[in-house]
């Protein structure tokens, strides 16, 4: 199923006059797709064009290469990681990710709380001597994404205002604003091979990318490139291959996000924190049947820092926060948020919710 998206202009977020949160509710809300994009953002369409093709030159490095930038102390949480994560129960080899910070290089000094906390916090780790260039065009793009989502944060704020007054003013804003924990992942999604055909269709369905939801705050991504084996992009032919999600109907809605926009996504801390009236939607990536080709994108993951508490606005019902509909309609390998969140006193930190989260998908 095809379904319209809902487009912001960024001349709209910048102009913090105008409230575009009829647009939030349709986007976000309790029945929206839990997507939106944003349009006409300065300098994005070149520092895309630049990064993404960097995926594919590191991830087709020698492998002793890319070995060297693997960081099991951080669970694979900063630098090169293909076939650690389990989705839907199996390791996935579908594709390799890059991750680092692309605010803070080293967002703390502090050794012992690095080890403490090394999935979040660990200094990042750069390939400067192989891709020389991919640090810096890692950074240009990430901090363009997260500058965005500031912006639409705050208009995210003001729709759970309107809706929930106990809600504290500028929330989202605050936990993106302030936090050294960002994450961003560059994908590189290795060419499918003749197994696909004989993938049974619901496996096939999330061939490059498992259902999940995110657990952060909020989630900007860009379109996907798809380059074939000589390097060049192509055009992608297999118009069922890309992102999926799937709404609190169970309905399976495809989502395209021009390229020359930036998709933002909805996290279930941002649906915690706002109790329930932002909505996390789970999503897949289905690979392209088009013989060698592969594809990369790049996804910025705001997040709270790790000692953030997972309250609800006081007042809510911590029974709305994932909707009945929602929870009935996860589709398989996605825990449901009351088997992760703990609404207690005191209460859970976003550290503790990562922890019980990544070892369901791990």
């Amino acid at each position: 199923k095809m379904t319209k998206i809902v487009v912001l202009d960024y001349n709209d977020l910048v102009n913090e006059r105008i409230d575009l949160s009829s647009s939030i509710s349709e986007a976000f809300g309790v029945d929206g797709v839990g997507v939106l994009t944003v349009k006409m953002v300065p300098g994005f369409i070149k520092a895309r064009k630049q990064l993404l093709p960097l995926s594919r030159i590191f991830a087709t490095l020698p492998e002793a290469t890319k070995d060297k930038y693997v960081h099991k102390d951080s669970f694979y949480s900063f630098g090169w990681s293909h076939g650690k994560e389990k989705l839907q129960g199996k390791p996935d080899l579908s594709k390799g990710s890059y991750y680092a910070n692309p605010q803070y290089d080293k967002p703390i000094d502090d050794e012992d709380i690095i080890s403490k906390y090394p999935a979040f916090i660990h200094p990042n780790i750069w390939p400067r001597d192989e891709v020389p260039e991919l640090e810096g065009a890692f950074k240009e793009l990430g901090q363009i994404i997260v500058e965005v989502g500031k912006l639409v944060a705050k208009q995210c704020d003001k729709f759970v205002q309107s809706k929930c007054p106990s809600y504290p003013p500028q929330l989202l804003y605050r936990v993106i604003d302030e936090s050294k924990c960002c994450k961003a992942r560059l994908l590189h999604y290795f060419p499918l091979s003749d197994v696909v055909e004989s993938l049974p269709q619901d496996d096939l369905f999330s061939s490059w990318c498992g259902w999940h939801n995110d657990h952060g705050s909020l989630t900007g991504l860009t379109s996907a490139m798809y380059i074939d084996k000589d390097g060049n992009e192509v055009v992608n032919e297999d118009t069922e291959a890309g992102l999926y999600v799937r709404n609190r109907k169970s309905e399976l809605i495809k989502v395209n996000i021009p390229e020359d926009h930036i998709g933002f996504q909805i996290g279930e801390t941002a649906q915690i924190h706002s109790g329930g009236f932002l909505q996390a939607t789970p999503h897949a990536v289905r690979g392209s049947k088009m013989k060698n080709i592969s594809r990369e994108t790049f996804a910025v993951f705001m997040e709270p820092m790790w000692m953030e508490p997972m309250v609800i606005p006081t007042g809510c019902d911590p029974a709305g926060t994932q909707s009945q509909s929602a929870a009935a309609n996860l589709p398989p390998g996605v825990p449901p948020l009351a088997s992760r969140w703990r609404n207690t006193d005191p209460p859970q930190s976003f550290g503790e919710f990562t922890d019980v989260t990544l070892s369901s998908y791990y």
